[in-house]
């Protein structure tokens, strides 16, 4: 900057450090690049893009000299005009206190409920798949126990038609886990979605498991890679979204301790403190 630009920026304002998001772009390209290492190779490659160009604009950003940009003074010393009035809170009826989103939640027993029974409305789901494209019911349950066994990973079609014990045992035990920790997923969020919770329960959270499931599935388990169906995946995971959205929103809806005083919290119990769950 010549001197005299320097002298005519102080009169007209202060020189500050002119904002940047190039340290961000570049960290979350780093981020993507180590991520690709458990999951797809692709998510390295457009972390790698991502640092290459956050770390060149950073780069060009503070060498030779740091950007800035200049802030102009005020002219006049802006006057404050007092408002007499109160700020509007959300409050609830039982409360003095502010109230904080959410306000009522689904017990986490509902939460592992809809992830049952999604996993059953998935199960049936892969095994009409099995019988119509394979013959047998117990193919996707052979291709999920391959999970665990390795020595399956190498059987050809007629053999994941047949049945494993030791795949069946693992397959179902896989397939109870996800669904009951997946469903008590779904149990804390939705009391958080404030609208269209069908929505994100059928289109959103499927999306996002079957793209989760796309980068990691080379690594997981290369047999169902190759195996899949990914719309009947799809499907099963549309079904499994609706059902659970169902049994959670039907489930009851129990108040958050927001508004419990400490005792009530620790459990104190006396004639000066209200029941619990009361008013403070």
């Amino acid at each position: 900057m010549a001197p005299d630009d320097h002298s005519n920026s102080k009169q007209q304002g202060i020189d500050l450090p002119a904002p940047t998001s190039a340290p961000f772009v570049c960290a979350f390209g780093v981020t993507l690049i180590f991520s690709g290492i458990v999951t797809n190779w692709a998510v390295s490659i457009l972390g790698f893009v991502l640092a290459l160009v956050g770390a060149i604009r950073w780069w060009h950003e503070v060498l030779p000299d740091n950007q800035k940009e200049c802030i102009p003074f005020q002219s006049e010393r802006p006057i404050v005009k007092p408002k007499v009035g109160g700020v509007a809170h959300l409050m609830t009826a039982d409360s003095p206190h502010r109230a904080r989103l959410p306000m009522e939640i689904h017990p986490y027993g509902a939460g592992i409920k809809g992830g049952i029974a999604g996993g059953i409305v998935m199960a049936i789901i892969a095994g009409t798949w099995g019988v119509v494209s394979h013959g047998s019911v117990w193919y996707p349950v052979n291709i999920l126990g391959s999970t665990i066994l390795p020595t399956m990973q190498g059987d050809d079609a007629a053999q994941l038609a047949q049945w494993h014990t030791a795949s069946f045992v693992f397959g179902i035990l896989i397939h109870a886990i996800m669904s009951s920790l997946v469903g008590l997923l779904y149990g804390i969020i939705l009391p958080m979605v404030p609208h269209f919770r069908l929505a994100f329960s059928a289109i959103a959270i499927p999306l996002m498991w079957t793209g989760l499931t796309w980068a990691s599935l080379e690594v997981i388990n290369p047999l169902l890679q190759n195996e899949i169906n990914w719309l009947v995946f799809i499907g099963s995971q549309v079904g499994f979204g609706i059902t659970c959205w169902f049994v959670v929103s039907r489930s009851e809806r129990i108040g958050t301790m927001q508004n419990w005083s400490m005792l009530e919290r620790i459990g104190v119990e006396s004639p000066n403190v209200p029941p619990i769950g009361g008013d403070e």
